[in-house]
């Protein structure tokens, strides 16, 4: 499986398509670099901790901010990826015509909660910008942290009106396309 979540032959098409390879080239690449980047930290720490006798104090709150932004991050592509989890019965129980609304109906809520978030996390993340506040161990600037909410809820709205597109796209919305993967 291909980080797109498709197959291997994939080609991106047009503009937009390469776009959106870039863009998830991007997420999984930060993914990727930051989950790296915490481990060696944390594994140096422990070493550092109980070898020397001297941990590193600012590990822990560089991990733990960097965990937040791979959370928001990863949101996005597990949207496009189609990787969060649902409940199928409803989807299931339906016929084609109703499970295309269903997923249409969720979507648009979703892109609405996403919107809303969005808002509210970049209005956060402006006032704790005013104010200056500041890490408590690294002294770094706090409203970087917070910076993780707007962007990954952007990430989220713009993967989600993907997924609204595609299935208003899609021709037969049958039991193969239900926009859940359904194998365990």
């Amino acid at each position: 499986m291909t980080q797109e979540g498709g197959g291997a032959s994939e080609q991106p098409r047009g503009m937009l398509a390469q776009l959106d390879h870039a863009l998830g080239l991007a997420e999984w690449g930060f993914i990727g670099g930051a989950l790296a980047l915490t481990s060696v930290l944390l594994f140096a720490n422990v070493v550092m901790r109980y070898v020397f006798l001297s941990p590193l104090n600012w590990v822990e709150e560089t991990s733990l901010y960097l965990m937040v932004w791979i959370v928001f991050i990863g949101g996005s592509i597990a949207i496009r990826t189609r990787g969060h989890m649902a409940i199928d019965l409803l989807p299931l129980a339906l016929s084609p015509p109703n499970r295309r609304r269903l997923a249409l109906a969720v979507s648009v809520a979703s892109l609405l909660f996403f919107a809303v978030f969005f808002w509210y996390s970049l209005e956060h993340t402006l006032r704790v910008r005013s104010i200056n506040q500041l890490t408590p161990v690294m002294q770094a600037p706090m409203w970087l942290t917070y910076l993780a909410m707007p962007v990954g809820s952007l990430l989220m709205s713009l993967r989600t009106i993907q997924a609204i597109l595609r299935t208003l796209g899609e021709q037969d919305f049958s039991d193969a396309s239900i926009p859940v993967d359904l194998q365990d």
